[in-house]
């Protein structure tokens, strides 16, 4: 039975990693960092990823190139189930999710243009010897969505835009089995891809602007292998090999209202999050013994918002930006684990851009307070206290070729 639990508990930690919140990455370009993602009715190369209706209003032929860098920081007080608040601090790492993008617009009212970036992201790493190892040590996912997109301007004041979505994805997990002596790895790796779609609009009565846009669910389909770093003597047992699974990530719907003259733009965003397409995740082991079984996981993960205001002043050459949002995240506290030390979170921003020609840079950073989060009753049995932080700092360099 131990064994049996010791596994499910992997594929526990599978699911938490590819769907959560705080691996959800939004920062998709220095700009709309700098205004707290209020973007939906701004226009700029990045509109690839926050509203593609917006390419229409470019000019030429633009390229913008660049990565946000993430430094997050948590800790964990616990597990009450041990009769301790130790406090463990993660691991400190970096995260540097990039973007590309690469558009055209045609006098005729025509736009296209294609971008690269990475919606989905980030993980975890803990000290190799802390009371939670035998759930999770290190994670780390990876998913690049490449989108080809086309706009059409209707008039002066009406723009669409639609895109499609090929998504890869790659996904490493390991922690500790601690139910023998010497403790032994397990580590889980494997890549799949996925295809979607995403469209929007936007409306322009100046000087108010409203901006909407959609990116539909991605049905990614997992395949790799589980890799036990066990004594001979449990091959039979635990023989690891090819597991598949399919996971969805999220529809995600964009939507603001914008105030914008020559020298000021101000927005109030708005985004939704279906969350609650993830209900029930199928990890299917291509080698079942007593201990190693397909297993069927329920999650019911709920929907959730965030909620932005972004202001962008222009002068000369020069921008500067600031913002803030609220975040609220999708997992019930039973959920709540250490390879995910998620929690609602206040989102403070702030940028700044310069233009030298037909080159522009922009810098945009964002602090991310996640509220200190107990969780009794967890399904892992590890209760506790989490409280996490992050800093991300972006750059984007952009160039109007012609």
């Amino acid at each position: 039975m131990r064994f049996i639990l010791s596994c499910l508990v992997v594929a526990l930690v599978f699911s938490n990693l590819l769907f959560a919140g705080g691996f959800q990455i939004n920062e998709h370009g220095a700009r709309a960092t700098g205004m707290a993602g209020a973007f939906a009715t701004s226009y700029a190369p990045i509109s690839i990823f926050y509203n593609p209706a917006g390419l229409t209003y470019l000019k030429g032929t633009n390229f913008s190139i660049g990565t946000t860098l993430i430094f997050p920081s948590a800790r964990f007080r616990g597990p009450y189930q041990f009769n301790t608040t130790q406090e463990t601090k993660m691991v400190k790492q970096v995260f540097y999710p990039s973007n590309l993008y690469l558009t055209h617009t045609f006098e005729s009212g025509f736009a296209i243009g294609i971008g690269v970036f990475n919606p989905y992201g980030l993980g975890s790493k803990w000290p190799e010897d802390w009371l939670g190892r035998a759930i999770t040590v290190e994670s780390d996912l990876k998913t690049f969505y490449i989108n080809p997109t086309i706009a059409y301007k209707f008039s002066d004041e009406l723009s669409i835009g639609a895109g499609f979505d090929f998504v890869y994805s790659t996904v490493t997990l390991t922690r500790k089995i601690t139910s023998f002596t010497p403790e032994f790895d397990v580590k889980l790796s494997g890549d799949g891809t996925g295809v979607g779609f995403n469209v929007g609009w936007l409306l322009k009565l100046d000087p108010v602007s409203v901006g909407f846009s959609y990116r539909s669910q991605v049905k990614v389909n997992y395949s790799g292998t589980a890799d036990f770093k066990k004594p001979a003597a449990l091959d039979a047992l635990l023989p690891g090999g090819n597991i598949k699974t399919s996971v969805k990530m999220p529809d995600v719907i964009m939507a603001g209202i914008g105030f914008s003259n020559e020298n000021v733009t101000f927005e109030l965003g708005y985004q939704f999050t279906r969350w609650s397409s993830y209900d029930v995740i199928e990890i299917d082991f291509e080698t079942e013994t007593q201990a190693q079984k397909d297993q069927k996981l329920e999650r019911y993960y709920r929907d959730v918002s965030i909620y932005k205001a972004g202001l962008e002043y222009r002068f000369g050459n020069f921008a500067l930006r600031g913002g803030i949002a609220y975040d609220r995240n999708p997992i019930d506290d039973k959920y709540v684990e250490p390879s995910l030390p998620d929690s609602d979170r206040w989102e403070f921003t702030f940028g700044a851009g310069y233009t030298m020609g037909n080159l522009t840079i922009d810098l945009g950073y964002m602090f991310v307070r996640f509220k200190q989060r107990e969780v009794i009753g967890t399904v892992v049995g590890f209760d506790g206290v989490y409280n996490a932080s992050a800093h991300l700092l972006g750059i984007n360099f952009s160039y109007k070729l012609f």
